[in-house]
């Protein structure tokens, strides 16, 4: 799995635009909003077609954002003309193709999940020309032509990892590894740096980094996990940026008989049972269904020249954006969390309907 976002600077610009970013608690979804409060759902008044690009549906970060797309449109009177699948990271040449036959088609609204971070104004600024608007899902895209773009704060899920670790009472010695992720990772880099800036404030909290590389998958996680205890059979907690490595560092905890409790970062259905028994203490959501929500719901409100609130742009952002609220899943709300709503998209989904493009 490569680099799922882009750039340092606009990254860093993005995580300062946030709403509550893992705030909510559970007593927040005794009634489910499926668009978590952000803005009020509308229902279109003007027809308005969608057309999306994705980098990959190979987790359920990107299937989310389909099904939130596919969904929502259905619920808001928007129609979904075709959405198409780049085939992974650095795959521009094959986008360019589906960009251009989203404009052939017409659409109002093309939704680009970016293959790659540069590279896209000359074809966006011809999508601008001929009158189609252009919004970025998901991760940002270094270009002016983009109207707007979801997304959510890496820097801030790192954060919030750190400070489930800071206010946990269970452990004497309070030491923690860091699998940083994969060399090359700018969203896996900023979450590692959430994390320890925050984990620097923690008083009595020591931290012992590891190099970045290997994957993310679960092999990478075990090992890398399985080094730093070898060296720190004392720690207490060991960090990861995402679910594949997050499991591997359990396996590793397991294997050499730690005591140390797992934070990382992605909701799976296999997350629930791990957090019940306390081998992971923490792990922060990424609301790809609720990305795909808003995004239809602000492509309806600039098709119908209504406000865009919460929408903001921060120095180094080519275009206004938000950032979605996370949610930290810990024992106290794994059985409550909704994350069929915001989270993983139906088991068995897929966009077959929307699109005969190849995947």
């Amino acid at each position: 799995m490569k680099s799922r976002r882009s750039s340092p600077v606009v990254r860093t610009a993005f995580t300062a635009i946030t709403l509550g970013v893992l705030s909510l608690g559970s007593s927040a979804f005794a009634e489910v909003d499926r668009l978590q409060g952000v803005v009020p759902p509308l229902t279109a008044t003007k027809p308005l077609t969608i057309g999306a690009s994705l980098v990959h549906l190979q987790d359920d970060f990107w299937k989310g954002i389909a099904y939130g797309i596919a969904d929502e449109a259905k619920l808001s009177n928007v129609k979904v003309v075709q959405l198409t699948v780049a085939g992974g990271y650095g795959k521009v040449r094959e986008q360019f193709g589906q960009l251009e036959t989203l404009q052939s088609l017409g659409v109002n609204t093309v939704v680009l999940g970016a293959a790659a971070f540069d590279g896209y104004t000359p074809l966006l600024k011809r999508l601008k020309a001929s009158g189609i608007n252009v919004a970025a899902a998901g991760i940002p895209v270094n270009s002016p032509s983009v109207d707007f773009g979801v997304g959510q704060s890496d820097v801030g899920i790192g954060a919030a990892l750190a400070g489930a670790v800071c206010t946990d009472k269970g452990a004497e010695h309070r030491k923690v590894i860091v699998v940083p992720g994969p060399a090359g990772a700018e969203w896996a880099r900023l979450r590692a740096v959430g994390f320890n800036d925050a984990a620097a404030k923690c008083a009595g909290l020591e931290v012992i980094n590891g190099a970045q590389g290997g994957g993310m998958n679960l092999e990478s996680g075990l090992a890398m996990t399985s080094d730093l205890l070898q060296t720190n059979s004392d720690a207490s907690y060991a960090y990861t940026p995402a679910i594949p490595t997050g499991m591997g560092a359990v396996q590793a905890v397991k294997q050499q008989g730690s005591q140390a409790k797992v934070v990382t970062g992605t909701i799976t259905r296999r997350v629930v049972p791990l957090i019940e028994n306390k081998q992971l203490l923490a792990v922060a959501s990424e609301p790809g269904i609720l990305i795909g929500r808003l995004i239809v719901q602000y492509a309806i409100r600039q098709n119908e020249g209504l406000p865009m609130p919460a929408m903001q742009k921060s120095e180094g952002m080519p275009y206004p954006q938000i950032a979605v609220p996370n949610q930290l899943l810990q024992s106290s709300n794994v059985k409550t969390y909704p994350y069929d709503v915001y989270d993983l998209p139906p088991e068995g989904w897929s966009p077959e309907q929307l699109s005969s493009a190849s995947r």
